[in-house]
């Protein structure tokens, strides 16, 4: 007994998805600690206000991206026994997504008036449209440096500075909302500043791994790969996220508030697993290049009872979450939270089959499963919430789930039973 948890203490996927998980799990556990003070400072419809910009945010930041630290995390590989030529590939990524990056968010601000009366309706677009486009640009250049933090299994840096990015932002927000009564800006400004800061702070630690001569070819390969998967990033943010935004345009922003309560507690299982995820598709992908696709397959095993067990002892704990932090104005969201768990179990299911096709590069499979399932929960969205209110949103994020896994399922399957054929060809 003493020696199977000795092994697995010395085994490097399990110490960096204990170290993912922290990692991960900063966000929704310091937004559950900063609960309290929403739910006393800020009225639901202030509270709904800052989770749809952040909500929005998650959305605009892949696209600034072009979904390239996707790439990162696969091509790296592609260079281990070359580590010049790994430089100038991750040099190349940083330097296109800086001024691509760039250009996008210049123009976003320019056309200010028209795109944000197409993303909010009951929101002022003075100030917040603009804390959405300041956020998803610093955001998005963050996503590529954790990226390449993560193909160098470099997850104890990793963890310090998100767990100290999270704390300085805990800290300066709980400032500004509580004695300088900034309310839902508070949280908008603290993150903008914090994160610019840790991402300069980053930019110094990982300059000696980057080489400044931006590479035409490495740039096409890797979009090449990532563009394709823009239709599976956007749609799990449509699955995950956009009900909120198609919920302000129908429901009261109280309603928001209320509904973005219950989402952001059940959102700490989804972040739970993809924070596995993180550390699980590099770990497959090494071992399956490696050569060791039983001790591959056994961690998808692995991460499947991971998901089952994790999923079922959430929802009480989630349920009694919600009326020990919050206030009585929020006690609604009680109700909410067992079904959209329901969705997040779904979710940790779906990261089993991406991986074999993400390694496979397969990315066209993932995106066609995502894009259909994205549809659906729009589609379903926009039939059920003007009948069932927030009731309908949880309908279609059930739904849209379920769908989106079993498509992804049938194309792994479908791919498997392919490759079989042609390895038993004379």
């Amino acid at each position: 007994m003493n020696l199977n948890i000795n092994n697995l203490l010395r085994n490097k996927f399990f110490k960096n998805s204990i170290l993912y998980t922290i990692s991960s799990m900063m966000t929704p556990i310091i937004g559950l600690v900063m609960l309290p003070i929403f739910t006393k400072h800020l009225t639901p419809a202030e509270y709904g206000t800052m989770t749809t910009v952040l909500t929005i945010m998650g959305l605009m930041q892949f696209l600034l991206l072009l979904g390239l630290h996707g790439a990162v995390t696969r091509f790296f590989y592609d260079f281990l026994d070359q580590p010049e030529k790994q430089k100038e590939y991750i040099g190349s990524i940083f330097v296109f997504v800086l001024f691509f990056s760039t250009l996008i968010a210049i123009m976003l601000f320019i056309f200010n008036k028209p795109i944000g009366s197409l993303l909010f309706k009951n929101i002022p677009l003075n100030p917040y449209y603009f804390y959405l486009i300041g956020l998803s640009w610093i955001i998005a250049l963050s996503a590529l440096q954790t990226a390449l933090f993560r193909v160098q299994e470099k997850a104890g840096l990793l963890v310090l500075f998100n767990v100290i990015k999270e704390l300085l932002i805990m800290g300066c927000s709980s400032y500004l909302i509580i004695n300088k009564g900034f309310g839902a800006e508070g949280q908008l400004i603290s993150q903008l500043i914090i994160t610019t800061i840790i991402v300069v702070i980053i930019f110094f630690i990982q300059f000696k791994f980057l080489k400044f001569n931006m590479q035409r070819t490495f740039v096409k390969q890797s979009l090449l790969f990532s563009i394709p998967l823009l239709p599976h990033v956007a749609s799990s943010w449509i699955i995950n996220s956009s009900d909120r935004v198609i919920l302000e345009k129908f429901v009261g922003i109280t309603e928001v508030g209320i509904y973005a309560l219950a989402a952001q507690v059940s959102m700490v299982l989804g972040l739970f697993f993809s924070s596995i995820n993180d550390a699980l598709v590099p770990r497959y992908t090494r071992l399956r290049m490696e050569g060791h696709a039983l001790k591959a397959d056994k961690l998808l095993k692995i991460f499947f009872y991971v998901v089952i067990s994790f999923g079922i002892t959430s929802i009480p704990v989630a349920m009694y979450a919600i009326k020990l932090i919050s206030s009585d104005d929020y006690y609604d969201a009680i109700a909410l939270i067992p079904l959209l768990l329901v969705g997040k179990i779904f979710t940790g299911f779906y990261f089993i089959p991406v991986a074999k096709l993400f390694y496979e590069k397969k990315t066209k499979s993932i995106a066609t499963s995502s894009t259909i399932a994205a549809i659906i929960h729009v589609a379903f969205n926009s039939i059920l919430i003007p009948l069932l209110g927030l009731y309908g949103a949880i309908i279609s994020s059930i739904s849209a789930e379920i769908i989106r896994f079993l498509l992804i399922y049938r194309a792994s399957m479908q791919h498997k039973a392919t490759s079989s054929i042609e390895a038993n060809k004379p």
